[in-house]
């Protein structure tokens, strides 16, 4: 055998060995051992079995209280104080004289103005009865008609005027302080006080957009300010559309308000009891999974866990109503639930 020969049968020989060394490696699977699913590794998880319990579901938020009319008192005339008929903080009746300018120029002109007028009755009177008679022509009686028309505007003109020397409560309400002092000159931009009614105050809050169906004009709510005592007030205006900023809903309410102790400005924690003693299932928030087409869960079965699509109702605190998708008996997975998906086996945390 020659050197040639001798090379190739020893390359054969080498090839054949390498493949039958590596062929069970790599193409025959038959032989090989099971793991052992004790080698499978377990997510360890924390569980609850799904219980229905009976359950008040609340809406809170925070308000503000204000009065039910509000007003800052300002002149409509320029003119010196001469009379203030109220007294700081000070309960005031619709119509109450609050203060009082200077007429006395008002009143000479409006002697004057009546002076003139009554001549020109006179005239317009004469002028009428010669009219009558053809002793004068119809422009020459149009013309008195229309001074003493003049006259009786110019009068009621300053009576007007006369009457804006005189500032009067707009409705009932308690004063708050005074501004301004008697002798002083004021004029439309002066502020003289501050009036509002606060025997019957508004309460004014947000919910969210969910929350807001669920509320009703007549509901009766709950609320507490500073104080810590509670009050009651009854919702009378919804407001029609959502604030597009915010995602919210204004709400107001009447609050009774007789022995005065609520003051307008306060904040209030309101709570509002839309159910009571209803049976639900509860379920962590963390608990719920978001999918493209709603949320799910995962359910326990044996040493592992699968999918169960579920349908969700309103949340309370960090709870969450499953309104379908649970029974009585069902074991869901609590926390761990990011580490998991359909068929993962798990190990309960005790």
């Amino acid at each position: 055998m020659n050197n040639k020969k001798r090379t190739i049968l020893i390359y054969i020989l080498l090839g054949s060995g390498l493949i039958a060394l590596l062929y069970p490696k790599f193409f025959d699977k038959k032989n090989e051992p099971v793991k052992s699913n004790s080698t499978i590794k377990k997510t360890e998880v924390k569980t609850l079995i799904v219980k229905e319990s009976l359950t008040n579901f609340d809406i809170s938020s925070t308000g503000v209280l204000q009065a039910n009319e509000e007003v800052t008192i300002y002149p409509e005339l320029q003119g010196k104080v001469v009379i203030i008929g109220f007294r700081e903080g000070q309960y005031v009746n619709k119509g109450d004289l609050l203060i009082k300018l200077n007429d006395k120029e008002l009143m000479a002109q409006i002697k004057k103005a009546e002076a003139i007028l009554a001549l020109k009755n006179q005239n317009e009177t004469r002028n009428k009865i010669l009219l009558e008679k053809g002793a004068i022509s119809n422009e020459l009686y149009d013309l008195s008609w229309s001074e003493k028309q003049t006259a009786e505007a110019e009068l009621e003109l300053l009576k007007e005027q006369l009457s804006k020397t005189e500032i009067r409560a707009p409705f009932p309400g308690k004063i708050g302080l005074r501004k301004i002092s008697t002798g002083s000159i004021i004029n439309p931009t002066t502020e003289v006080t501050n009036l509002q009614q606060i025997n019957l105050l508004k309460l004014e809050f947000t919910v969210n957009e969910a929350e807001a169906y669920q509320l009703k004009t007549g509901m009766q709510i709950s609320f507490t300010t500073a104080n810590g005592k509670k009050n009651i007030a009854n919702i009378y205006a919804i407001d029609p559309k959502v604030d597009q900023t915010t995602g919210t809903v204004t709400i107001k309410a009447y609050v009774t308000n007789q022995d005065g102790n609520l003051l307008p400005g306060s904040y209030a924690q309101i709570n509002i009891n839309v159910e009571q003693n209803r049976p639900v299932v509860l379920l962590p928030t963390q608990a719920i999974i978001p999918i493209l087409k709603g949320q799910k869960v995962y359910v326990v079965q044996g040493d592992s866990v699968i999918d169960r699509k579920i349908q969700t109702g309103k949340r309370k605190d960090a709870v969450i109503e499953v309104v379908n998708g649970l029974v009585n008996g069902d074991e869901v997975v609590i926390e761990g639930v990011l580490y998991l998906r359909a068929g993962s086996k798990i190990t309960k945390r005790k």
